[in-house]
């Protein structure tokens, strides 16, 4: 075997592995995992910003992990917020409802309430 030949081989097999790393590395960032609880909200707080923070409290019916724990989490009318399938605003939520929280982080139950980046709300009542 020819060195020209060897060091197209060598080059070659560089250049697939660099493909695969990054091909790997986009697609292991694709991959994001959501959790889903029930809860009530506590309160409804808007702050000078004009930003809404909703702190609610977990449901019996829920993991052990979300059970009577207390979140808290930004709203705002962009986020996938809604109720029977009609998106809503952050102005038809209410203290008292139940929702349904899809969330993307790890929870870290060290800290009271525990902040969430929430991703869907879905209220849960029969009306609103």
């Amino acid at each position: 075997m020819s060195s020209k030949r060897k060091i197209f081989i060598t080059i070659g097999i560089i250049v697939i592995i660099g493909v695969s790393f990054v091909v790997g590395l986009f697609v292991g960032q694709k991959k994001v995992y959501s959790q889903t609880f029930y809860a009530s909200i506590e309160s409804i707080k808007q702050y000078n910003d004009g930003s809404f923070h909703l702190n609610v409290t977990g449901l019996e019916v829920n993991d052990i992990a979300f059970r009577g724990g207390l979140f808290t989490f930004k709203v705002d009318d962009n986020m996938d917020m809604t109720w029977r399938g009609k998106k809503i605003k952050v102005s038809d939520l209410k203290e008292g409802y139940t929702i349904s929280i899809t969330f993307t982080d790890e929870i870290i139950l060290t800290i009271v309430p525990t902040p969430l980046n929430v991703i869907k709300i879905q209220v849960l009542n029969d009306e609103i």
